[in-house]
C-alpha cells in the first residue's frame, strides 16, 4: 500500500519521461541523482512508501526516515526517481502503477529507464545495450549507436518491469542499460556510459559529469588497494608453507 502526494502538476506540452531505480553497482540511482542535479529539477510529487518497518538509532536516540518516491520535472522532462528497487512483487507492482498512473496524467508518450547489465566479455571498455516494448523503436534508438539486448532473458525490478506496464497503457518505452563487471561495486563509469547516450536521446544540453569521474577515481583506488591487500595475504601464506 501506498500514499501519493502530489504538490501540483507541472504545465507541460509533450513531455518524455526518464523513471529508474536503484540497481545493480546503482547504475541507476547515479544516473538519476545527477540528472536531478545537474537539470536543476523541481519535485512536484512524492509516493510515500511503507517502508522501513524499523527505527534506527544511535547513542540510545532512535531516529527514522520514511523512504519516498519522487518525480520531478525540468521543462518537458519528467523524472522519476526514489531509495529503492521494491524485491516484492507486490510492492514493486504497485510503484510501476503509480508511475504509470502520473505518466498518462500528464500525457507522456515515451519513457526511459535506466538501469546496469553484467558484462558477458571479457574488456576495459563499457558497452551499453537497448530494449523496447515497440518494435518501431528498434531502429530509431539504434541510430544513437547503442547495442541491441540480443538473445533471450529478463530485465529484473522496476527498471524492467515499467516497460511491460507502459505497453499496457500505449506507452513507448526504452530501457537503456550500462554493462557492469561486478553488482556489489558502485559503478560510475556504466552511468556516465548511459547519460552520455540520454542527452543525445533527449538533445539535453550537455553537462559536466565530474562528480562522476571522481567517483570512478575513488572506485579504482580501492580496487588496487584490495589488490594489493589480497597480494600480500598471498605472499603471507605462501611463506609459511615454505
Amino acid at each position: 500500500m501506498l500514499g501519493t502526494r502530489v504538490y501540483y502538476y507541472p504545465k507541460v506540452t509533450n513531455p518524455t519521461m526518464v523513471a529508474a531505480l536503484p540497481d545493480m553497482g546503482n547504475v541507476a540511482g547515479l544516473c538519476m541523482n545527477t540528472l536531478v542535479s545537474k537539470l536543476d529539477a523541481k519535485l512536484f510529487a512524492e509516493i510515500y512508501a511503507y517502508w522501513p518497518p524499523y527505527v534506527s538509532y544511535k547513542d540510545g536516540l532512535t531516529y527514522y526516515k520514511q523512504s519516498t518516491y519522487r518525480f520531478y520535472h525540468s521543462n518537458e522532462l519528467l523524472i522519476f526517481t526514489g531509495d529503492f528497487n521494491p524485491s516484492d512483487p507486490r510492492r514493486l507492482y504497485e510503484v510501476c502503477y503509480e508511475v504509470v498512473n502520473i505518466a498518462q496524467r500528464l500525457n507522456v508518450k515515451r519513457l526511459y529507464s535506466l538501469g546496469a547489465a553484467l558484462r558477458t566479455s571479457v574488456g576495459a571498455d563499457t558497452s551499453v545495450f537497448y530494449a523496447v516494448n515497440n518494435r518501431r523503436l528498434l531502429e530509431e534508438v539504434k541510430r544513437y549507436g547503442i547495442n541491441t539486448l540480443e538473445g533471450e532473458g529478463n530485465i529484473t525490478g522496476f527498471n524492467g518491469l515499467i516497460l511491460g506496464l507502459c505497453n499496457e497503457r500505449g506507452i513507448e518505452a526504452v530501457c537503456i542499460l550500462g554493462e557492469i563487471d561486478n553488482p556489489e561495486i558502485i559503478q560510475p563509469r556504466a552511468a556516465k556510459s548511459i547519460l552520455k547516450i540520454l542527452i543525445k536521446i533527449l538533445g539535453l544540453k550537455e553537462f559536466s559529469m565530474h562528480e562522476l569521474d571522481e567517483e570512478e577515481r575513488r572506485k579504482r583506488f580501492m580496487e588496487e588497494q584490495m589488490r594489493y591487500m589480497s597480494s600480500v595475504m598471498d605472499k603471507g601464506r605462501e611463506s609459511i608453507y615454505h
